[in-house]
């Protein structure tokens, strides 16, 4: 007789004596349980009597679903669709009566375009700007002198309300560089090489401190900074290497009230120090308001040799011009600025 196996599904084949016992699935090889003789007869009937009962519910349930489905379609025969939505066709329906309104209306008045008066006069524009000033280029020439009145930094003088944001070329400058006393200078890398000798004692060397701060406040955050100030020797910022205007900043302030004004204007030291920097700078502020030894310019021309790329020096003479011809001969030199800040 043909069995199906348990685990695969196929068939075997067994003889009367193996059923109630096990035999090997010659397919898949698992021992396979065959059932008795008479849960094996029981079974068979059971297959038997399905088709007829199997056959018995669909009938019902067919004869069911014909009597309700018919059911439907009879009351949709006697349903009319009316898209009129129930208002007879041609019928009019009154909403009420609308107010008369003249679109050309204009309150009685008539509009010409040609008996207007004209707003704009070609006489009294041009008499306007006539009296418009230009701005002075007190601060666009290289040399020009700049009162101090006119540049003081934020927080200067007490506290005074100008601030270099607020003019022209001052701080808080857009983009790469930044502004020192008036004079802007390109570049990612800048120093500051400024003066603290025995004659910038007091307001001056205060004055020279906000404008530092001002300047390294107005960097973006991916330029880079460093500061030496100079008397007789260099005085270096304590933190080496070029500085994040951004995270030093505090460090600065707080360097910034250690420095005090003392000894001779030796500014070569200082030079040598920029120099040392690596990368080398892109541009150099350098700020006095002494004279010093005439072989200086020199001496930085031969330390600068960058070539194309060699920084460029913005030279600033402070109250005092008696080192003018040097400063203006190093900012030559160098492809920089020359300016002379006069007073406070």
């Amino acid at each position: 007789m043909q069995l199906s196996c348990f685990y695969c599904g196929k068939h075997l084949t067994a003889t009367a004596q193996q059923l109630g016992g096990e035999v090997v699935c010659p397919h898949c090889g698992n021992v396979v349980r065959l059932p008795d003789a008479e849960t094996l007869h029981a079974t068979e009937e059971q297959h038997k009597e399905a088709p007829l009962h199997s056959w018995l519910n669909d009938s019902i349930s067919g004869f069911a679903s014909l009597l309700f489905h018919g059911g439907i379609f009879f009351i949709l025969a006697l349903v009319q669709c009316n898209y009129s939505s129930g208002i007879p066709e041609g019928d009019e329906v009154t909403i009420g009566p609308l107010p008369g309104v003249d679109l050309t209306d204009n309150s009685g008045d008539v509009l010409d375009a040609s008996e207007m008066e004209q707003t704009s006069d070609t006489a009294s524009l041009d008499e306007l700007v006539a009296d418009i000033q230009p701005p002075t280029a007190a601060t666009s020439e290289m040399g020009q002198e700049v009162s101090l009145s006119q540049l003081l930094p934020t927080g200067a003088s007490g506290g005074a309300s100008n601030s270099l944001n607020t003019i022209g070329g001052g701080g808080g400058a857009v983009g790469a560089g930044t502004t020192f006393m008036g004079v802007h200078a390109e570049g990612s890398r800048i120093c500051i090489i400024a003066d603290c000798s025995g004659s910038m004692e007091g307001a001056k060397l205060e004055y020279v401190k906000e404008e530092i701060l001002e300047a390294v406040r107005s960097m973006s955050r991916e330029s880079e900074f460093q500061i030496i100030f100079f008397n007789s020797q260099a005085v270096p910022y304590t933190q080496k290497g070029w500085r994040n205007p951004k995270r030093d900043l505090e460090s600065v302030k707080k360097w910034l009230r250690t420095v005090n004004s003392q000894g001779g204007t030796m500014p070569v030291s200082a030079f040598q120090e920029a120099f040392r920097l690596m990368p080398a700078p892109d541009a150099i502020f350098f700020m006095t308001d002494g004279l010093f030894e005439p072989d200086v310019p020199d001496l930085v021309k031969a330390m600068n040799v960058g070539g194309s790329s060699k920084a460029k020096i913005h030279a600033i003479s402070f109250i005092d011009k008696s080192a003018e011809q040097f400063m203006r001969q190093i900012a030559t030199d160098s492809g920089g600025t020359y300016r002379h800040v006069s007073a406070f």
